[in-house]
């Protein structure tokens, strides 16, 4: 890893090659299953919060009739490098209706006592990988002070508008941002996309994924077996993962740029469905 100049919203992170060491076979450049790995990680998923709809805004496979969608956080414990959270939920302050701002403050949520991810942990994390900008998935940040926040440059500088889906100057207070530059030339390449080794031993990477913001995120995990990949709001529910697609007014609603997103997902599903030992988990697929 190389770290570019430091600011006050947080280090640029740019992006080398580096070579993979330990009991892990090497992860394929181009579009082909990751294989299996010893690495002594586990992932686990919970729930914190979740955001009420319905299921016509949400696909268009003509199902309908409202839906809790759960705001899903990935949990990542490396034997050596501590928690590793994949995006940071719904926090107290959605609970509260002091998030989002204006003009986001109409949104529904559901945040009951205890939903939180420091009410479930009791400890912030070391890390925070978001796969996006939007409130329902960087609430959680306002209760983690201190932690590490990892997003890409693109949806640094979407957020630049200072929107209240993301206050950054008030954030900035709170974590410490890291930002990644998975756009500029040169970057590593991992099943097809570039990618950033998050802490340098080819266990976690952050992959570039633009679609649903400018700079969406994925985050591919080696764990202990099974690799687990997180995609974010690039599908929100599995049936994305099949052949249902946002309706199309949602789509202009909610997504930064429909062309990329359908690449984005295509090259999801496509994963999803040759390799059926990889974990995909979309944004907010309700639980059974």
């Amino acid at each position: 890893m190389t770290r570019g100049p430091s600011t006050r919203f947080g280090t640029v992170l740019a992006v080398q090659s580096r070579a993979f060491g330990g009991l892990m076979l090497p992860l394929p450049v181009v579009l082909a299953c990751p294989p299996p790995a010893d690495t002594g990680i586990t992932v686990e998923v919970i729930e914190a919060g979740a955001v009420p709809g319905d299921w016509k805004q949400i696909v268009n496979s003509g199902k309908k009739g409202p839906v809790d969608l759960p705001v899903w956080v990935g949990v990542i414990e490396h034997p050596e490098h501590g928690t590793t959270l994949v995006d940071a939920g719904l926090g107290a302050r959605n609970r509260t209706g002091e998030e989002p701002g204006f003009p986001f403050s109409f949104l529904e949520m559901k945040v009951p006592e205890g939903a939180t991810v420091m009410e479930q942990l009791g400890a912030v994390p070391d890390r925070v990988l978001l796969t996006h900008i939007h409130y329902d998935h960087v609430g959680g940040l306002f209760d983690m002070p201190g932690t590490e926040v990892w997003l890409t440059e693109a949806d640094w500088s979407a957020a630049a508008t200072e929107t209240g889906a993301f206050p950054t100057r008030e954030l900035s207070d709170i974590v410490r941002f890291q930002r990644v530059a998975l756009e500029e030339k040169g970057v590593e390449q991992v099943l097809g996309r570039p990618a950033f080794d998050v802490l340098g031993d080819g266990t976690i990477w952050y992959l570039s994924l633009p679609g649903h913001t400018p700079g969406s995120a994925a985050v591919l995990v080696r764990a202990e077996g099974d690799p687990w990949l997180f995609i974010g709001d690039t599908a929100w529910v599995d049936d994305h993962l099949e052949d249902a697609e946002r309706p199309f007014l949602t789509s202009l609603l909610v997504d930064a740029s429909r062309r990329d997103l359908r690449k984005s997902l295509a090259w999801a599903r496509e994963l999803k469905a040759s390799c059926p030992d990889l974990r995909v988990v979309a944004g907010h697929h309700p639980s059974e």
